[in-house]
């Protein structure tokens, strides 16, 4: 969906990397040119992905794989898709991706909060988190 995001001219063409570790008993291919790999080590081969913008999209809770992401990311800018209350299903199994945010990542902020449509149950939101700008003296 967003290879096929509508630029105006001026700006230069979106370019979209899928990397899936392939962990999930429940994996289907979505995304024919998916890269298989682990997050992580993906960001740790390609600087950290210092120039990108790193979406999560429903990220695993298990071995770590939310936090060791977040950790290895060396950009500005996070966007995730997951559950918005502590049921467990996505990022972290004891607490909301946005709590975890403010407590490990020092010098981000949640800049913005929005629900999507979700499976039931689930209470999915977009978060979208900035790392802050340094004040200058």
């Amino acid at each position: 969906m967003l290879r096929h995001l509508p630029l105006p001219e001026h700006l230069s063409p979106l370019t979209v990397r899928a990397i899936d570790n392939q962990a999930s008993l429940y994996r289907t291919v979505w995304i024919p040119d998916a890269i298989v790999a682990s997050g992580a080590t993906y960001l740790e081969r390609h600087g950290g992905g210092r120039d990108a913008v790193l979406l999560l999209v429903y990220p695993q809770t298990t071995e770590d794989f939310t936090e060791k992401v977040l950790r290895a990311y060396k950009g500005d800018t996070i966007v995730v898709a997951g559950t918005q209350n502590r049921n467990g299903f996505t990022g972290f199994s004891d607490q909301v991706v946005d709590e975890w945010v403010e407590k490990e990542m020092l010098g981000w902020e949640k800049v913005c909060q929005i629900p999507l449509p979700s499976f039931a149950g689930k209470d999915e939101a977009l978060f979208a988190f900035r790392k802050k700008k340094a004040e200058s003296a």
